[in-house]
């Protein structure tokens, strides 16, 4: 059979298998509809909300940013993190009655770090935090973050805000009317302790007491004689009071002790010294003079109805009073003695204690934690880590 029709023979016999397969092949048959996409599943409406704070309790703290000036509100009783209140930087802050409302003294600038300067005191909803008013002022001091800069008396009715344009002076602020309604001249005289219901006094450069009744018909500043050396040993700005009572203890950079009751007629009682109601010789004020000393950012904090003062101590000369303490020293200010010396793991920068009849204690260490212990047994509770350079302070209820 010749070649060529063999071939085409082969070719023919392929060709017919091939048809044959294709037909047997379901892939071959005609197309069917495809399933029907799913349907969309329907979005669900984005719901948003705002959390609020609880109402607050006594252990409540709030941490200070040195630097940033917002102030985180922690729960002492458990150590979480409950809201961070904002604030410009070196700011001061304060509450009213039951911290249903915050207060803020801040200064801000129109181009953040320029531009027109703006000095005032917003008011929050101690709730949800939201921005209720604000209040301007002709000026503020403008330094370090301190609670003496800016207080509140008990009740709310005034705020007072010191203030250096270019001279001292302390604004006197309704709070209910949100204005100031008359600014005090105070030369030669600085920081506020409020007492009472509408009076507040000052410290002067000569070692003096300055005294403001802001709603006296006549407005007067009286100062007192000189209760402590201002040049050889000055007292301690952070020098812890209660408003309610008036009670204030003012401690030297060396240790003494002068205890004075604010109000229309302030009440001095005789200084005594820490050293020696711990059993040792009073502190010396030459050089090279070594004793225990206080010392840090806020180194004593007055637990008023207990009249116990913790204070933050070191071993060093005079003039070492920035140094962190190593021991903190419990004093009885009523017996003027001290009950407690208790070494300290590490140094302590601030302190603060709660005003309840169960207290807390605060201790802020050099690692930027927060100490939480039992102020009656010291026993440590809890320890909050990183929270930063921060001062510890306990808002009024």
């Amino acid at each position: 059979m010749p070649h060529a029709v063999l071939l085409a023979n082969r070719i023919g016999v392929l060709a017919t298998s091939w048809i044959a397969l294709a037909a047997a092949s379901p892939a071959a048959a005609a197309p069917t509809p495809a399933a029907p996409a799913p349907a969309p599943a329907a979005f669900q409406p984005e719901i948003s909300d705002v959390a609020s704070l609880p109402p607050a309790g006594p252990h409540r703290v709030w941490l200070q940013e040195m630097l940033t000036g917002s102030a985180q509100v922690v729960d002492g009783d458990t150590g979480e993190l409950l809201a961070t209140i904002p604030a410009a930087p070196l700011s001061n802050f304060n509450a009213g009655p039951g911290q249903r409302t915050v207060y803020v003294a801040e200064t801000i600038w129109s181009k953040g770090n320029r531009g027109q300067r703006q000095d005032m005191v917003s008011a929050y909803d101690g709730i949800s935090l939201k921005l209720i008013g604000e209040i301007p002022l002709a000026g503020r001091v403008f330094m370090v973050p301190t609670q003496q800069t800016f207080g509140v008396s008990p009740g709310a009715g005034r705020a007072y805000v010191y203030n250096m344009q270019p001279s001292s002076s302390v604004s006197v602020v309704d709070l209910a009317r949100q204005k100031v309604v008359r600014v005090v001249e105070t030369p030669g005289c600085a920081l506020v302790f409020p007492w009472g219901t509408d009076g507040f006094s000052s410290l002067c450069g000569d070692g003096s007491l300055a005294t403001v009744a802001s709603d006296a018909p006549k407005l007067s500043l009286v100062r007192s004689k000189p209760f402590f050396d201002a040049e050889h040993d000055p007292v301690f700005e952070t020098s812890p009071t209660d408003p309610k009572t008036g009670q204030t203890v003012f401690v030297t950079y060396s240790g003494v002790v002068h205890p004075v009751t604010l109000g229309p007629t302030p009440a001095f009682a005789a200084a005594w010294s820490l050293q020696q109601a711990a059993g040792l010789p009073a502190a010396g004020l030459e050089d090279g003079a070594l004793a225990w000393r206080p010392g840090g950012r806020i180194p004593m904090a007055l637990q008023a109805a207990s009249s116990r003062l913790y204070v933050l101590m070191h071993a060093g000369e005079h003039w070492s009073h920035k140094k962190d303490g190593t021991e903190l020293w419990i004093v009885d200010l009523k017996a003027r003695t001290v009950v407690r010396r208790a070494a300290l793991d590490g140094p302590v920068s601030a302190v603060a204690v709660s005003q309840d009849d169960h207290p807390l204690l605060y201790l802020l260490d050099d690692k930027q934690g927060l100490s939480i212990r039992d102020a009656n047994t010291l026993k440590e509770l809890r320890h909050v880590d990183d929270v930063g350079r921060v001062l510890p302070y306990v808002p009024p209820l």
